[in-house]
């Protein structure tokens, strides 16, 4: 389980996109690391790059960390100039020990949150993001389990199950809390069409490397076919 969640929130300072600010105060009881990437195109030296335009980044990256501490946010931030930005991604989430990623997209009020639940493994660090989100807002929320097995099995609805016991356990609103269960044949068409009627998206990531998460299929679809942003826990790493 994760105790207090810190959040890596990567954003393009060339191109200043700004997480929304419905979006940010969701995302307050998380602690947060903002990464500011410039990207530095191929044939281009960095520091050249970096003499330009380090100040207008400084400034923007400065206004989207005023946007988080102004919801009471404990946030952090780190500029980078990049010619790969998932690798960036990657590194500064492991020296920041950040628990999850945002893949950000566009949203307006948050109200309904899927969680998509595959592995024990990685189960109870997704839960852990999600009973700090639902702790500090009024929030419903959806449990998916994303794993290629018969609807309606003895599996699927015990582990789904024993999700919601676990966050109600923690004082969180029985009420407020749903599932679903897929088919095999319509696991990810039932992901993505769930996506669409949630406003944010958390899963655990299924690969080991955060850069296979980042760019991966599941987010990317969901954010290709819907928008919405999306929260990738990671795995835990070895110390």
């Amino acid at each position: 389980m994760i105790e207090n969640p810190t959040l890596l929130v990567p954003v393009d300072v060339s191109a200043q996109e700004d997480p929304s600010l419905d979006l940010i105060e969701v995302l307050r009881p998380l602690r947060v690391v903002v990464l500011g990437y410039y990207p530095v195109p191929d044939q281009t030296a960095p520091q050249q790059i970096r003499d330009e335009y380090e100040q207008e980044a400084k400034d923007d990256l400065e206004t989207i960390v005023q946007q988080f501490a102004g919801s009471d946010a404990d946030v952090q931030s780190v500029l980078v100039f990049t010619r790969d930005s998932a690798q960036s991604i990657d590194r500064v989430a492991n020296e920041y020990d950040c628990d999850s990623v945002l893949v950000s997209g566009v949203t307006g009020e948050i109200a309904r949150v899927l969680v998509s639940l595959k592995d024990e493994q990685n189960m109870f660090r997704v839960l852990g993001v999600v009973e700090s989100l639902m702790a500090s807002n009024d929030l419903e929320v959806t449990l998916y389990h994303a794993e290629s097995i018969e609807k309606g099995s003895a599996k699927s609805e015990l582990y789904l199950r024993g999700a919601t016991d676990w966050l109600t356990e923690r004082g969180l609103d029985r009420e407020a809390i749903s599932w679903e269960e897929p088919t095999a044949e319509t696991q990810e068409s039932a992901l993505l069409d769930l996506a669409e009627s949630h406003d944010l998206v958390v899963t655990g990531e299924y690969e080991p490397d955060i850069r296979e998460r980042v760019v991966g299929t599941v987010p990317d679809r969901i954010h290709d076919r819907t928008g919405r942003p999306v929260v990738v826990v990671r795995k835990e790493r070895s110390v």
